[in-house]
């Protein structure tokens, strides 16, 4: 127990030397004067403590003296430096002196004193010009746009020494760049690297942002260990300087699996250098995800997929041009369509034109009802689920339909309000691939930037200036990097963060917990209606939706339809069939998986939960602790015809 407290106590000691140890080697210029005053004092006092005499105190006698009649001289032919300087050799003989002959006392500790207040008197008007006089130099330079060689690198150096070894090349590396800084927060280190606040001084070419155009100069200046990181602070003249000595993000990052049970939850995508999660909020925002290839685009596409199938208030709508529909095929089953192409692409929009149409007429049939404005569709309270439409190889889609451009650019502008997400991800987002048009770009309130080839694919993706001010998606060197930009404050500063890798077996057992049956594919098969043959959409030649209502009519087939007329897709069929045969006894949940309707209880409750909404299904039954459903709407029939427009939605039930 001693011997711990003596090593504590130790410790305590020696962190306190170091501390102020860094102080007076701060602020040593500050501190001078007092050190050599005091260091005065001490001598002269161990002087007093070994013995002096009448021999010593003649030679304090003739020193003060000779200084003082050196001060009167000067004050009478008004030569100001040796005035000055035989009062100061005056004012410190006698406090030596006093100090020899009395030793620590008042009258010499009130000598020292006097000494100092002089030496300051002196010694900081001195200091104040002599630093007021190197920025400018400094700053003459800064303007002239780089400094004179004759003058050499080292006309910022004297005084131009931080308080570590970092800090003194990060000042000479700037004063070398031609930006000399005009103050330099302490350098904060961490567990990988270190960073400060860099404030820049006025002049034509001066800001962070030119400072980052030159990072790859600035970082030959330094010459130091590790992988520079600049950006823009608070104020336009402040750079932050961030050096990554030990990448935090280079190991691959393990995806947990979904986390989410409704869209209106956070939805994670990896992790910070801190360790921390990231992530947005799904609902109400269309994301951009883009990147060049290899470079882990299909990996955030696959976690916000997972989190996104988990969801009981989301269905998600596929688009994928890659032939065979490679990348999102596989979620298929958890999906409500798949897009594969060009003609089944414009199918699913004019459904989601048709959907955002009706739940439009909803909300204004509500408020005319209640008085009450209802301007966002919620899906917690007006039944149907949001929807979110995951668009895959956007450009190739752009590319074989071009016309596709403007249709995407008018949804993502209406749709929003009515639930009605898009997530697109494309490897070339140029101005082709939005219709030659940035205000599409501008639709994105999420934007995710991996890995590019080239700085100018930055400013496509996060936009114009994106690259000066610190948005390097070009330095991003290990797939699933990446940065995001948002309306979220803590995805408003250049932050590289590295997304979660979903591997193959984590997809699999995703799909088999929450996955259904298959997206009903006839949705997507329009044909024109009887005596309009080749009144196509904007598709062509081949048959294609007409343009009032937006999305043709499925085959007449006989099709089970829900009690108010509106089809049963194929996906939900077997639900319902179930709890028809269950009669007044009625189904659990459980009940539906052990019989195989589906893989999870929680790809159950999101139906049965909005039929309950709309009355046709009974839920305030229990058996045990399980709740019991009973259908209680009248047993639906087949129909040969199509159903009523303004009820016709068979993909939000």
């Amino acid at each position: 127990m001693k011997d711990t407290r003596l090593r504590r106590t130790a410790a305590a000691v020696a962190g306190a030397s170091v501390a102020v140890c860094r102080v007076c080697e701060r602020l040593r210029y500050e501190l001078a004067p007092a050190a050599a005053t005091f260091g005065l004092t001490a001598m002269s006092w161990w002087h007093h403590a070994t013995g002096i005499g009448w021999p010593d105190h003649t030679v304090y006698g003739l020193v003060t003296a000779a200084t003082g009649a050196l001060c009167a001289k000067g004050l009478e032919h008004k030569n100001t430096k040796a005035a000055a300087i035989g009062l100061g050799g005056t004012v410190m003989s006698v406090d030596a002196w006093l100090g020899a002959a009395l030793g620590p006392s008042v009258p010499s500790a009130i000598a020292t004193g006097v000494t100092m207040i002089g030496a300051y008197g002196l010694y900081v008007p001195w200091l104040v010009k002599s630093r007021h006089d190197r920025m400018n130099l400094q700053i003459k330079a800064a303007k002239n746009g780089s400094l004179p060689n004759s003058m050499g690198v080292n006309v910022g150096t004297p005084g131009v020494t931080g308080d570590t070894q970092e800090e003194t090349a990060l000042r000479r590396a700037l004063v070398a760049l031609g930006i000399p800084a005009q103050d330099v927060a302490r350098i904060v280190f961490t567990e990988t690297g270190w960073n400060c606040v860099v404030t820049l001084p006025p002049g034509k070419n001066t800001s962070a942002a030119v400072v980052i155009s030159k990072q790859k100069q600035l970082a030959a200046n330094l010459d130091l260990p590790g992988t520079l990181r600049l950006r823009v602070g608070e104020r336009e003249n402040q750079l932050l300087v961030q050096m990554q000595v030990r990448d935090p993000l280079a190991e691959t990052i393990e995806w947990p699996g979904p986390s989410m049970t409704s869209c209106t939850e956070w939805l994670p995508l990896g992790l910070s250098p801190d360790g921390t999660p990231f992530g947005y909020h799904p609902l109400y925002n269309h994301v951009l995800v883009a990147g060049a290839t290899d470079n882990g685009k299909s990996g955030v596409l696959n976690v916000i997929l997972g989190n996104l199938a988990a969801c009981q208030d989301a269905e998600v709508l596929l688009v994928d041009m890659k032939p065979g529909a490679v990348e999102l095929g596989p979620w298929e089953s958890c999906s409500l369509a798949l897009a594969d192409s060009v003609d089944r692409a414009k199918a699913l929009f004019a459904m989601v034109r048709q959907e955002i149409k009706e739940r439009g007429e909803l909300m204004s049939k509500w408020r005319r009802e209640t008085g009450v404005p209802v301007r966002k569709w919620d899906p917690a309270k007006h039944g149907r689920p949001a929807w979110f439409i995951v668009i895959d190889e956007l450009a190739e889609l752009i590319r074989r339909a071009p016309d596709l451009a403007k249709e995407l650019e008018s949804l993502k502008q209406l749709a929003r309000f009515a639930a009605i997400m898009f997530v697109e991800a494309t490897q070339s987002p140029s101005a082709k691939v939005f219709g030659d048009s940035t205000d599409a770009r501008q639709q994105y309130q999420v934007r995710i930037g991996l890995g590019v080839t080239e700085p100018t694919a930055t400013n496509l993706i996060f936009g114009v200036g994106a690259h000066g001010e610190g948005w390097r998606l070009d330095l991003l060197n290990l797939p699933g990097k990446l940065m995001i930009a948002s309306r979220d404050s803590a995805h408003k500063a250049p932050l590289e963060r590295r997304a979660y890798y979903p591997t193959d077996e984590d997809i699999a057992a995703t799909i088999a917990e929450f996955g259904g049956v298959s997206a009903d594919g006839t949705l997507l098969e329009p044909t024109a209606p009887a005596g309009s043959p080749g009144d196509g959409g904007p598709g062509g030649g081949s048959p294609a939706p007409t343009p009032e209502p937006a999305l043709g009519r499925p085959r007449l087939r006989a099709v089970p339809t829900f009690p108010d007329g509106s089809r049963i897709p194929d996906n939900r069929l077997a639900l319902w069939e179930a709890l028809q045969k269950a009669g007044p006894d009625g189904l659990t949940l459980q009940d539906a998986v052990a019989q195989g309707i589906a893989g999870h209880r929680t790809s159950v409750q999101g139906p049965v939960s909005q039929w309950v909404t709309k009355g046709w299904v009974d839920d305030t039954g229990t058996r045990g602790r399980a709740k019991v459903y009973v259908l209680t709407a009248p047993e639906h029939t087949l129909t040969t015809t199509a159903p009523p427009l303004e009820k016709e939605n068979a993909l939000a039930r």
